[in-house]
């Protein structure tokens, strides 16, 4: 049992990693439709495929479902813009860190593709 109840944190944590990729889902979805501003209806709309993205890899459709609902039915007001800047600035994060672990890929390839001995 004790083994069991060690997993709690972790569901709860994984959850409501769920439900806030699934806020940030609906939010961007809202802006995406509504914003008329094109660079920032551009974000809208990246954001939506990014958090789909991240929904689709750990929740099943019933477990979507579910938290779309859950989600849905919070209130969202006026802080909806702050919400949908918090989500911007995570998909920023994730492209930030992408982008430099790419670069460290690529100069690490490049670096052994010159230290690789001539071929004859």
């Amino acid at each position: 049992m004790a083994l069991g109840l060690s997993f709690l944190p972790a569901v709860a944590r994984a959850q409501a990693t769920a439900d806030a990729d699934v806020r940030c889902l609906l939010v961007s979805n809202v802006f995406a439709e509504k914003e008329t501003e094109p660079k920032k209806k551009q974000v809208a709309i990246i954001s939506v495929a990014y958090y789909l993205g991240r929904i689709d890899a750990r929740l099943s459709a019933t477990q979507f479902r579910t938290a779309i609902l859950a989600v849905g039915k919070e209130p969202l007001g006026k802080e909806i813009a702050q919400t949908m800047t918090n989500c911007a600035r995570g998909l920023q994060s994730k492209q930030i860190s992408t982008a430099e672990m790419m670069q460290g890929i690529a100069k690490s390839q490049q670096a052994a593709g010159s230290a690789a001995p001539a071929k004859k």
